[in-house]
């Protein structure tokens, strides 16, 4: 077997494994939008939103010391596009909120799961707004009248990885 053979195969079996993930988050994105409405608070949609939040989280914002980790980027960078790669690194760089505080996507997203979901962080005390910035972040996240949504994030990545994973002819 040649390198390059052995390459496409690792990259066949990185894609296949990836795709677990993907398929998931795009089950979860279909259900949540089968049920979300504006101001339902209902335990199905915060329990949606909050999967997919970890997952984008896990998918699209990892430290650049685990090159081997199933992300959108590395699949991308090691199925050689680059370009969509960046496509997705610069809409998590985009402002997602400019209130009180201005926060880029990535930074929304990794303190929605690394915070509130994933890790019950304090809040008390001096620390309070940070329970409100959450409510905000998840709230901009649902509003379909926002730049910025779970939409748009959803359909860059989708995009993207489309893009990045069809056989060029």
């Amino acid at each position: 077997m040649t390198e390059e053979c052995y390459e496409h195969l690792k990259l066949l079996e990185y894609i296949e494994h990836f795709n677990v993930h993907f398929s998931l988050l795009l089950s979860r994105y279909k259900r949540f939008k089968e049920i979300n409405k504006l101001n339902n608070n209902d335990i199905d949609v915060i329990t949606y939103l909050d999967m997919i939040v970890v997952q984008l989280r896990a998918m699209c914002i990892e430290n650049e010391r685990y090159k081997e980790n199933y992300t959108a980027q590395i699949l991308l960078r090691k199925a050689g596009e680059e370009e969509l790669a960046q496509k997705i690194d610069d809409m998590l760089n985009e402002d997602f909120y400019d209130g009180s505080l201005q926060v880029k996507v990535r930074t929304a997203l990794k303190i929605l799961a690394d915070e509130f979901i994933c890790h019950y962080d304090n809040f008390d005390g001096e620390n309070l707004h940070r329970l409100s910035l959450a409510d905000i972040f998840m709230n901009h996240l649902r509003n379909p009248y926002e730049k910025i949504n779970l939409d748009y994030i959803m359909k860059v990545l989708v995009n993207c990885i489309g893009e990045g994973l069809t056989i060029k002819m």
